[in-house]
């Protein structure tokens, strides 16, 4: 199958040190020489060089993770999806961790135009040793009427697997003409949020703490939710995506210094 752009990454561990062993992209995706973070965590950023999805566009990621490994990833710039008067644009990611690996995933945002029509597929195969740490965020595009919820669907769809049993089917689906503004919907909020960590680590106190941590958070609403294996989920309704992500910045503060006992990910973005 020809995709408008795929990835596929392999990182294991040498010497101690996490590497990329086997990299390869086509189409219009790009990526840029990793950057080594204080811990030793590789940090690679994804660039899109077409400007933006159209209709017709398929993607495709595939990104595996050694035993002890560890890795980052993040985007350089938001993904613009654009009118979609046929096919609709679909994208497909799938991320392989083995035993004691770390996979850190921070989406840019993802803006969705008049007319759009977007589909994703991601879909976790790990350990319980292992930890996946993911965001992101979706947001209505700016129109010249000023109006909000112009695009067509968002289906987003993720499975996770732990030791070989699915324990995470996550769909979120949003469709302008069922009245996203109405109560048990967005309720009036525009950009959505979500961060899903599952780590070997995590137990009520440290969700409890992270609740605590946002109940201060100004005009944001925030659901926190434990998983079925150790983890949790975490929901965010705002109206910009800067509050959204102070939310997660909130939240990665917290986690890492009770996991990990240091600072959080400079994702490297301002």
């Amino acid at each position: 199958m020809t995709y408008t752009g795929y990835l596929q990454l392999e990182v294991g561990k040498k010497h101690d040190r996490s590497v990329i062993s086997n990299s390869y992209f086509d189409g219009v995706f790009k990526i840029t020489r990793p950057t080594y973070l204080p811990n030793g965590l590789p940090l690679l950023t994804l660039i899109h060089v077409g400007g933006g999805y159209v209709d017709g566009d398929r993607y495709k990621t595939e990104v595996t993770i050694g035993d002890g490994a560890k890795f980052a990833l993040t985007t350089q710039a938001s993904t613009k999806v654009y009118k979609c008067l046929k096919y609709g644009v679909s994208q497909e990611m799938d991320y392989f961790l083995g035993n004691e690996s770390e996979l850190f995933l921070k989406q840019d945002s993802l803006i969705l135009y008049k007319d759009a029509d977007f589909k994703q597929y991601t879909n976790v195969y790990m350990k319980s040793s292992s930890v996946f740490y993911y965001t992101e965020i979706v947001t209505p595009g700016w129109s010249a009427d000023g109006l909000l919820f112009q695009y067509k669907k968002l289906a987003m769809k993720m499975k996770v697997y732990v030791d070989d049993k699915l324990e995470i089917f996550d769909h979120q689906l949003l469709q302008p003409c069922n009245q996203l503004e109405n109560l048990m919907q967005l309720e009036g909020y525009s950009h959505i949020g979500t961060l899903f960590i599952i780590h070997p680590e995590i137990n009520d106190e440290l969700l409890q703490e992270v609740r605590s941590s946002l109940n201060d958070v100004k005009n944001v609403r925030v659901g926190i939710s434990g998983l079925n294996v150790k983890g949790m989920v975490v929901r965010i309704l705002a109206y910009s995506t800067p509050a959204v992500e102070s939310t997660f910045s909130k939240c990665e503060k917290i986690l890492h210094d009770k996991l990990y006992k240091t600072e959080q990910i400079n994702w490297r973005k301002s």
